[in-house]
């Protein structure tokens, strides 16, 4: 398992066509619907760190060149005839993040904003929230950081399977060393990994392999192509 994370980069009007061609064909097109700058710089940044996690996985440019991506059985993204090439991405505030492996991942990077606690009354285990509500009393900066370590293990565990929140987050309790995910409807511990290298951000990686880097691999946007 490789997990990438990138700085989004201002990308001048003259970069922007030669780097939309280094992209899919499917974010080719995505790119020319958003009419906000900083949502196309986003998008082109994440197409760029899929394509080089791509390549990273031994696989070629020709190859890429000709990659189609269809969606799975719950709408995920995935690469029609490279079934041993899975891959998540995720973005928040000024940060890309892929991780890719050989097996079903799911990623999640969140900036730490301000936050409520009625998010976690409502999407919440009761467990979590409970400890929630004992953190606030001693220390609201690590109330705020398990916050964001919640929500981005529940993310990071819906999105490996594609799923999205809207399936139910509540049903994912997170352990307190923040290791595991357990999935009380289907009886289900799935691990996890999380990393703070990113200042103000909170990154989380699920995968079906548990094969993860102590590490997440820092990539220079503006270097590619």
């Amino acid at each position: 398992m490789k997990i990438y994370a990138a700085r989004v980069c201002a990308i001048q009007a003259a970069e922007e066509k030669r780097l939309c061609e280094l992209l899919d064909s499917d974010r080719m097109v995505k790119v020319r619907t958003l009419k906000h700058q900083k949502e196309k710089e986003r998008s082109i940044c994440a197409g760029l760190l899929l394509r080089y996690a791509f390549l990273q996985a031994g696989y070629h440019e020709n190859a890429w060149q000709q990659i189609e991506i269809e969606k799975g059985e719950y709408g995920k993204p995935q690469m029609k005839e490279y079934p041993d090439f899975h891959y998540s991405l995720s973005h928040s505030g000024e940060w890309v993040v892929c991780a890719a492996d050989a097996a079903p991942v799911g990623a999640d990077v969140q900036e730490m904003k301000p936050w409520k606690m009625q998010l976690a009354k409502r999407f919440y285990h009761r467990e979590e929230y409970s400890r929630l509500l004992a953190l606030g009393e001693m220390d609201t900066d690590r109330q705020t950081r398990a916050f964001y370590r919640m929500w981005t293990a529940k993310e990071s565990v819906v999105k490996r399977t594609g799923r999205g929140i809207g399936a139910g987050v509540s049903r994912y309790v997170t352990t307190e060393d923040f290791q595991c995910v357990y999935d009380e409807a289907a009886n289900e511990t799935i691990h996890i990994k999380q990393y703070d290298e990113l200042e103000g951000y909170i990154v989380c990686v699920c995968s079906e392999s548990g094969n993860f880097p102590k590490k997440l691999e820092l990539i220079n946007i503006t270097n590619m192509g």
